[in-house]
């Protein structure tokens, strides 16, 4: 066979299979699913893995399966006075939720059945307003509430444990490893705490970080762990545009920071199942998701919801290949996204291979120019 059939052969075959692994990891809408009449605005977002809870206005706990994104079920939640929150979790087949009550009430729900477990737990004096809810994966859970309090609660039977009041403002948001909660805070100011760490083992304040001026309204926070120590956290900033900041877990401190010029006001993230990439949701109307990719955080990708689908405050991750956000409409609408779903029948033009996003573009270009060599080497 003549040699410069066979090295045109391995081009095409080698091309092919580059493109087809860049085509490969897409991020993509699958569908919106609304509540029922009466099931708006969905502000606290929880998942078991399997399937997705919302709460919705009205006290209302309503569920969506993972698989189908189809409404399978609601929950009045008794006991609880308001849902305008995040405080929710889910852990060992229950769903945790706690209300904007002064003091604030949390229920414990079965995942399965939808049924109330056990009785209300109501909080103690200025323990109230809840933001944000955490579970350590064994035992306890632990609520931030707006007068810089987080309670701990034991799970199996819904009982206050203990309380840690922190002098750094407003809490917002709550993450876990296996030695620390890493709390997102506020004191309405630059030169303020943004993130502190809080030891679970004494459930006492370790040390916090200032970030730098600008990085203020710290709303999110993920660790790269849960199982074990962390290696990074990363902070995602209620500002305009929007603002991660990376910081390092040993020793605590703010390693870097990324604008995302796309999309304004970090409300929320997740990470995709292997941790290459952020997922952050940006408050906006329609709702925008802004795909980053953590090794450099460089943009990759900016999604956005459709034109009836208005404000998307949390985001979570189902399974390894699924992400859902809820809607602030009436009713809401539960939105399923894919992270790795096949492409459409690809475009084949020049310009079309090429907008798979900056880094893969350059991979396709390299293989061209490396192999291109070798035919003429070989002419």
């Amino acid at each position: 066979m003549n040699k410069k059939i066979v090295v045109v052969s391995l081009i095409a075959l080698a091309l092919c299979s580059i493109i087809g692994q860049v085509a490969n990891a897409t991020f993509v809408r699958i569908s919106g699913t609304p509540g029922s009449s009466g099931e708006d605005d969905f502000y606290g977002m929880a998942t078991d893995g399997q399937d997705v809870f919302y709460v919705a206005s009205g006290i209302k706990l309503v569920k969506f399966t993972g698989a189908t994104n189809a409404r399978a079920g609601m929950l009045a939640l008794t006991g609880l006075t308001s849902s305008y929150n995040g405080a929710i979790t889910a852990y060992g087949g229950n769903v945790f939720v706690a209300d904007w009550n002064s003091p604030t009430n949390i229920v414990k729900v079965a995942a399965s059945t939808l049924t109330a477990v056990g009785t209300v737990l109501a909080l103690q004096s200025g323990e109230q307003y809840a933001y944000a809810m955490v579970s350590d994966g064994s035992t306890n859970l632990y609520v931030t509430c707006n007068t810089g309090k987080i309670v701990k609660v034991k799970m199996s039977d819904l009982t206050r444990v203990s309380v840690l009041t922190l002098a750094d403002g407003e809490l917002y948001a709550l993450a876990i490893d296996a030695k620390h909660l890493y709390v997102a805070t506020d004191d309405g100011s630059n030169t303020g705490k943004q993130l502190t760490r809080v030891v679970l083992s004494t459930f006492l304040e370790d040390s916090a970080i200032t970030f730098e001026y600008g990085e203020t309204d710290s709303y999110t926070v993920l660790t790269d762990s849960t199982a074990s120590a962390c290696t990074y956290a990363y902070v995602g900033m209620d500002v305009s545009p929007g603002i991660i900041v990376k910081v390092s877990c040993s020793p605590f401190q703010r390693v870097s920071s990324m604008i995302l010029h796309s999309a304004n006001d970090v409300e929320d993230m997740t990470f995709d199942a292997s941790h290459t990439y952020i997922y952050a949701v940006s408050e906006s109307s329609p709702f925008a998701i802004v795909q980053v990719k953590v090794s450099d955080l460089s943009t990759v990708t900016t999604l956005v919801g459709d034109a009836a689908e208005t404000y998307a405050y949390y985001i979570r991750r189902v399974g390894d290949n699924s992400l859902f956000v809820g809607t602030t409409d009436s009713p809401g609408v539960s939105v399923k996204f894919s992270i790795d779903a096949p492409t459409p029948a690809p475009n084949t033009t020049t310009a079309a291979l090429l907008s798979v996003g900056a880094t893969e573009s350059k991979i396709v270009v390299a293989a061209l120019v490396a192999l291109m060599s070798v035919v003429l080497v070989m002419a």
